[in-house]
């Protein structure tokens, strides 16, 4: 189905998606941190969120990449393999049915469209990532394990030692040295600067 699109309403598609996979994915990372998010996103943000996450961690973008290319396999080889070599065992048979699987390998392959499926996937797979992210990042707010990384100058040049947790067009979500919450700052007419803490050797 996605194969026999035009360029232009394949270009609409990834565009939905794209702003599918922002909002959802930041919603939930910042719901786990007590953040209402869809208050603060415009579609723009939405737009470019996931990019601007794996262009900020050159690990993260690692981590995905490899995880990604592992599923990509087992979806279009190592999954087949294992269904063949196992289809006519009797623990195979009592764990799954056979038939039904067959039927789907074979509407798989007659396709020969994967497009869809790695959409799914590759949106399975960053949502999982945020999700743990924002699980993690939560515990250590409330165990206070975050240490700054950023001095905030304000427009009155008084200054705060924050940890970034993450920044749209419009705003600015950190949390203050010795601080179990999140703080939400407007950047326009608000921020005059925000200075990186060099990291000490």
């Amino acid at each position: 189905m996605f194969k026999d699109l035009g360029l232009q309403e394949k270009f609409y598609v990834f565009y939905i998606y794209l702003i599918v996979l922002g909002i959802v994915s930041d919603a939930i990372f910042y719901g786990i941190i007590g953040i209402q998010y869809l208050n603060y996103v415009s579609i723009l943000d939405a737009l470019i969120s996931p990019f601007s996450l794996l262009t900020n961690s050159w690990k993260l973008t690692l981590f995905l990449s490899i995880m990604f290319y592992l599923v990509y396999l087992y979806t279009t080889k190592w999954s087949f393999q294992l269904h063949k070599r196992n289809r006519t065992k009797k623990w195979y048979k009592k764990l799954y049915n056979v038939e039904k699987w067959d039927k789907l390998y074979k509407d798989i392959e007659d396709k020969k469209d994967v497009v869809p499926t790695m959409l799914v996937l590759f949106f399975v797979l960053f949502i999982s990532l945020r999700l743990g992210m924002g699980i993690g990042t939560n515990i250590k707010i409330k165990e206070q394990r975050l240490q700054p990384d950023y001095n905030l100058v304000f427009k009155d040049n008084s200054i705060k030692k924050i940890r970034l947790i993450g920044q749209n067009s419009s705003f600015i979500f950190y949390v203050e040295n010795q601080e179990k919450i999140i703080s939400v700052t407007p950047l326009s007419d608000n921020i005059k600067q925000i200075k990186r803490i060099p990291q000490e050797d």
